[in-house]
């Protein structure tokens, strides 16, 4: 059986594109949602890395996943683990 993190690995092309599908728009929030929660970039400057989209879009997705994370154990784990990784790999 694949777990969600299998799901969930997209190339970077796909998380930066156009393609609003499921498999690609939910990754896609939890990497915005991850940007704007590690890092010191604003609104505006991860709408640009994510495509030029606007910096509401990347509220939107901020908002989302946060909801998710409280409605589904799945998704708070999935999110802590890339969190946990993402640290590790900046301290290497």
């Amino acid at each position: 059986s694949r777990g969600l993190g299998d799901v969930y690995k997209r190339q970077f092309e796909d998380l930066v594109g156009k393609s609003r599908t499921k498999n690609v728009a939910v990754p896609r929030q939890i990497a915005m949602y991850l940007a704007r929660e590690m890092t010191s970039m604003s609104l505006m400057d991860i709408g640009q890395v994510f495509g030029g989209r606007d910096h509401t879009t990347v509220m939107h997705a901020c908002t989302r996943i946060s909801d998710r994370m409280q409605q589904k154990q799945e998704i708070y784990n999935y999110v802590m683990e890339l969190t946990v990784r993402l640290k590790q790999s900046n301290t290497n």
